[in-house]
């Protein structure tokens, strides 16, 4: 999926082991689509096969040991009171993961349903200049909190058309623990944005004190932002972008 290779295959853990581990997950996790019950696993696992070995166990798994220790500390949350201070290295770190991990699990959850495109010149973007740990062009990644105790993982994917009735971009919001990403994601030769559509992205009213920017960030930030979503909260905020749309005619 990321260089096109056609040798051995392996299992890429979409949510990786490590922050499994990190969750403490010990007990059965169940599965739900909406309010559709799916079944239920033995731990959190979310896998995909069209990861070749040389990707996964190569610069893929160098990505996850950087991202753990920045991550990590997040997924439970902070103390009353306290904050995590983000530098912009750390940032671009968690960005540049939570792009590879939202395109992941748009194809492992969602392929073949119109909301589950995703641009696949990004994903080799990935490859191609992952000594850089950067996030790809054309992408904005915002960090957010969740308040939940017992939501392990959540995933919502969008598709956003041109004015040929084209994909034009992807935007997932999925979260980890309290951890909440949102990720838009456009195909590298659309990769300059305009400033319509830096203004169209920017998160407003309350959106605006729930999400923070990741990419780009040239500055630190302190997290949990000042308001934290809860998971009925989720389909609202992983819808935003929908909303604003204008009404078709």
């Amino acid at each position: 999926m990321f260089c096109g290779a056609t040798g051995s295959l392996s299992t890429e853990h979409v949510i990786p082991k490590w922050l499994r581990k990190e969750l403490g997950i010990a007990e059965p996790v169940r599965e739900f689509s909406g309010t559709t019950y799916i079944g239920a696993a033995q731990t959190l696992a979310v896998v995909f096969h069209e990861v070749c070995v040389s990707c996964n166990s190569g610069w893929m798994e160098t990505l996850e040991a950087a991202t753990r220790p920045v991550l990590g500390p997040l997924l439970l949350g902070a103390a009353p009171g306290t904050t995590h201070v983000l530098d912009p290295g750390e940032q671009a770190i968690l960005a540049t993961w939570a792009v590879k991990t939202a395109l992941l699990l748009a194809l492992s959850k969602f392929r073949g349903q119109a909301h589950g495109w995703i641009p696949a010149t990004t994903l080799r973007w990935l490859r191609q200049h992952h000594q850089a740990r950067m996030p790809p062009p054309g992408t904005r990644v915002w960090f957010g909190g969740l308040a939940t105790s017992d939501l392990p993982a959540s995933a919502q994917a969008a598709c956003l058309y041109d004015a040929t009735s084209s994909p034009a971009a992807s935007c997932v919001t999925f979260s980890t623990g309290c951890a909440l990403f949102q990720v838009f994601a456009t195909e590298q030769h659309d990769a300059e944005l305009t400033p319509d559509t830096e203004e169209w992205l920017a998160p407003s009213g309350a959106y605006q004190e729930a999400l923070l920017p990741i990419a780009p960030s040239s500055a630190p930030l302190r997290w949990p932002p000042a308001v934290v979503a809860s998971p009925g909260e989720l389909q609202g905020l992983a819808g935003r972008l929908r909303q604003r749309l204008p009404a078709a005619p």
